[in-house]
């Protein structure tokens, strides 16, 4: 039984130090994004709960605060990039937003509440959530230039 308890601690043990080891080995290495988009343009259509577009508006404030205030010269580029629409018309009755990109800053980030977590680490708890409780699905079209 004792050799039992023995190796039973003696596995916490490793992997704690193997997790310890991948914790720090990702804290070292920047993250890959999440949500990349893809050819010249994109145009991205995110339904909201109509009783929430105040919420999803607050949301897309604070996004744009993000990039505005990033240090990094690419959240510049896409904030310039960035375009939000509303629709007049609802779709399976939800609000529609619609976020024209043009151009698409490759291989970065497009996930909004990553976006606000770089800039607002503190807050982006509170926007995660009054964006997910807004949320009702979403479309990304990615576009390439016709010559």
């Amino acid at each position: 039984m004792l050799r039992v308890v023995q190796v039973f601690v003696s596995g916490i043990v490793l992997a704690g130090i193997t997790l310890a080891g991948v914790s720090e080995a990702s804290a070292q290495e920047p993250e890959k994004p999440v949500l990349t988009l893809d050819g010249d343009a994109a145009v991205v259509t995110i339904l909201i709960k109509p009783d929430k577009t105040a919420d999803f508006e607050s949301v897309v404030a604070k996004l744009k605060e993000a990039l505005a205030k990033s240090e990094k010269a690419e959240r510049k580029q896409q904030l310039a990039g960035l375009k939000v629409f509303k629709s007049n018309q609802l779709a399976q009755g939800n609000a529609v937003y619609i976020f024209i990109v043009d151009p698409v800053v490759k291989g970065q980030e497009y996930d909004i509440t990553r976006l606000v977590a770089e800039v607002f680490p503190v807050e982006v708890q509170e926007v995660f959530a009054k964006y997910r409780d807004s949320f009702a699905g979403r479309a990304i079209a990615s576009l390439t230039k016709v010559p």
